[in-house]
């Protein structure tokens, strides 16, 4: 164990210290240096072997010829030219050659620049490679923020991810572009991505939690579509968004929600392709609140209110619908609302509250099956009437 402990040790010192020279790094006068193209090292003369050689006289000298004109001036080689600049980094940049396929140790090397990154991602995407793709345009964003490519690269990573399926990152990114450039050319493509990223989880696709199991993302989905809503709300993709909230919950029974966004579509867009639908069943959503017709008397009136409206406005699709036999229906549960709140005061033996609720039911709904067993409560209150006081 202790050999073993000691060859670990002799090992580890050794990769440790040849790993600068692997890396590319030199020790040069009391540092270390990174040498990108490393030249090899000439080895010197040795000394003893050109002492013993007879040095070899040189050849007489020829006076040179005249020149006719005077040589051009070399310049220094002391003085190399200096590089060009990026605009972004105001550094030295030496172009490189792509390093898509480039190991990382050869990689991390090399200075880039954002039109390097750029060309790297657009050429993984090319490849089919959409995480290398992803990973350069997110490097790009982030390091270089008043970069020209930078609109390009959201646009082109939020793709990338999109194609992975990363779908909750791709919308993330999406929102980043529509936020930070309003002008953007695919503004109106990134508000259809999310639309379509919405879709998916209102449909068969499921949420990963702690990639161990899934659950809906439905609530996500939701807020999804407000977050999109929110970007346009005067657009030509805004009522389709409020109709498809709507729907979302009418198809969950929820009825205060679907009333409420149906209600934002009506007002908003009274002329909108859905308008005939969007009214009626705001109407519905009303009733089915109100259900327990003794709770909610004001409910169901405007509940009535909203049916009598869509008749007079369309009263071809009201008789599709069946919007009188509605009406009827709706007219039958006020009633029995006041029936029954007439018939708790007669059982508190409050005779006189009873027959003030007797009475209104009669004078609202006088043909209705619910006026006619109210006539007891009057009765009732009558005969306390004249029941002398003890």
């Amino acid at each position: 164990m202790r050999r073993l402990t000691i060859w670990l040790i002799l090992g580890g010192l050794t990769v440790g210290l040849t790993a600068p020279a692997w890396g590319g790094w030199t020790w040069r006068d009391g540092r270390w240096e990174l040498t990108d193209d490393r030249e090899p090292q000439v080895a010197p003369p040795d000394r003893s072997e050109s002492e013993a050689a007879p040095k070899a006289e040189p050849p007489p000298k020829s006076p040179p010829p005249a020149p006719s004109e005077p040589p051009a001036q070399a310049p220094p080689a002391t003085q190399p030219p200096a590089l060009p600049k990026t605009t972004e980094t105001g550094e030295g940049f030496k172009p490189q050659r792509s390093t898509v396929l480039a190991p990382w140790w050869v990689q991390w090397r090399l200075p880039k620049d954002d039109k390097m990154y750029f060309d790297e991602g657009r050429a993984a995407l090319t490849a089919g490679d959409q995480r290398s793709a992803a990973k350069r345009f997110k490097t790009l964003i982030k390091k270089f923020p008043a970069s020209r490519y930078r609109e390009e690269a959201m646009w082109l990573r939020a793709e990338a991810l999109f194609a992975q399926k990363d779908y909750y990152a791709a919308f993330e990114q999406y929102e980043e572009l529509l936020t930070q450039y309003a002008g953007s050319p695919h503004y109106r493509d990134a508000l259809l991505r999310e639309i379509d990223i919405a879709e998916l989880f209102l449909g068969p696709m499921r949420r990963r939690v702690l990639w161990i199991f899934s659950t809906s993302g439905e609530t996500e989905a939701i807020e999804m579509l407000r977050r999109t809503y929110e970007h346009q709300p005067t657009g030509d993709l805004a009522d389709n968004i409020i109709l498809r909230i709507a729907d979302y919950y009418w198809s969950k029974s929820q009825w205060a929600e679907a009333e409420e966004y149906y209600d934002k579509y009506c007002r908003e867009y009274p002329n909108g392709e859905a308008i005939l639908r969007a009214e009626l069943k705001r109407a519905k959503c009303t009733i089915e609140k109100c259900r327990g017709p003794r709770y909610d008397i004001d409910g169901l009136q405007l509940a009535y209110d909203r049916l009598h409206q869509y008749e007079a406005k369309f009263p071809e699709a009201a008789e599709q619908e069946g919007v009188g036999a509605l009406m009827v229906k709706v007219r039958d549960a006020q009633a029995e609302s006041l029936y029954e709140i007439a018939a708790r005061y007669h059982r508190a033996n409050e005779v006189l509250a009873a027959a003030f609720y007797a009475e209104r039911l009669r004078a609202r709904f006088p043909d209705t099956t619910w006026s006619e067993k109210a006539k007891a409560f009057l009765a009732d209150s009558a005969q306390a009437k004249q029941e002398p006081n003890p």
